[in-house]
C-alpha cells in the first residue's frame, strides 16, 4: 500500500458501535426513561413518529460507519449483518411493528458493529506488525 491509499488506523473504529447503542437507546431507553420518570409522577409524552425517525436515522448511520469501517478491514460479514439490522429494524419501524422484530434488528446492528470494530482492530494490528520488521 502507497501513501495515498493508506487509511487512518483505528479511526472509524468506534463509530459503528456509538451510533448502535445510541439506536438501542433511542429505541428502548425511551421507555425506561418514561418509566422511570412517571415514577415520581413526571408524565412525559412521547411522539412514536419521532421516535421510529430517529431509531432509523441511527440504524442507517450504524450500517454507514460499518461500510466506512470495510474500506479498512475488507471483512464482508459486519456489513452484511448491519444491512439486515437496518433493513430488519426499519421494516420494523413503518411496515409492521414487531418488538420482538425490533429487538433482532437491534442485536443484528450491535453485533454488526463489534464485529466491525474487532475486524478494524486487528487489521490495524496486522498492517502495523507486517511491514514493521522490514528495512525495504
Amino acid at each position: 500500500m502507497n501513501a495515498d491509499t493508506q487509511k487512518q488506523p483505528g479511526k472509524p473504529g468506534w463509530l459503528p458501535g456509538a451510533a448502535a447503542i445510541l439506536a438501542f437507546i433511542a429505541c428502548n431507553g425511551v421507555f425506561v426513561l418514561v418509566a422511570f420518570l412517571s415514577f415520581f409522577g413526571i408524565a412525559v409524552a412521547v411522539d412514536p413518529h419521532i421516535q421510529a425517525g430517529v431509531t432509523s436515522v441511527l440504524a442507517l448511520l450504524t450500517f454507514g460507519f460499518v461500510l466506512i469501517a470495510y474500506r479498512q478491514h475488507r471483512v464482508r460479514g459486519p456489513v452484511i449483518l448491519s444491512v439486515a439490522g437496518a433493513i430488519v429494524l426499519v421494516g420494523s419501524m413503518y411496515i409492521y411493528f414487531n418488538k420482538i422484530v425490533e429487538s433482532l434488528g437491534l442485536l443484528a446492528l450491535i453485533v454488526s458493529a463489534v464485529w466491525s470494530w474487532r475486524a478494524s482492530k486487528s487489521s490495524t494490528r496486522s498492517s502495523g506488525t507486517s511491514s514493521g520488521g522490514r528495512n525495504d
